[in-house]
């Protein structure tokens, strides 16, 4: 596959990615609003989507490279978190806001999105 077909299924890997958030963060505001769950809860239910969200996006990126599916996994987690990133950043004006848990973030997306791509290379 060339690099014009990578690119399209790396954006298609971040649409399904950003399309599971979407559900999950539905579902768990959902929740939120009808179990009355402190603010703790909603920040484990965010983390939660980053993982499962960049999982299954470098799992599906991976599976259009050869080798080294690791790194796609892992490159998809960097561009979910960018992307999520520069959103929240014009959204809320503020980049100050963000700093405490931008780590934490970072590394989740960056770990699960690179999990995904090792579970990719397991399953051929």
């Amino acid at each position: 596959m060339g690099n014009k077909g990578k690119v399209v299924k790396m954006v298609q890997s971040i649409t399904v990615a950003y399309v599971l958030t979407a559900v999950m963060l539905l579902i768990l505001s959902f929740i939120m609003y009808k179990c009355k769950v402190s603010m703790t809860g909603a920040n484990s239910g965010i983390l939660a989507t980053y993982v499962l969200s960049c999982l299954i996006g470098g799992f599906t990126f991976s599976g259009c490279l050869m080798q080294k599916k690791y790194l796609g996994g892992i490159l998809l987690g960097v561009v979910y978190f960018a992307v999520a990133y520069v959103v929240s950043a014009v959204w809320n004006q503020s980049i100050a806001s963000q700093m405490p848990g931008m780590l934490t973030a970072f590394l989740i997306c960056v770990f699960s999105g690179m999990l995904g791509g090792m579970i990719r290379s397991g399953v051929n």
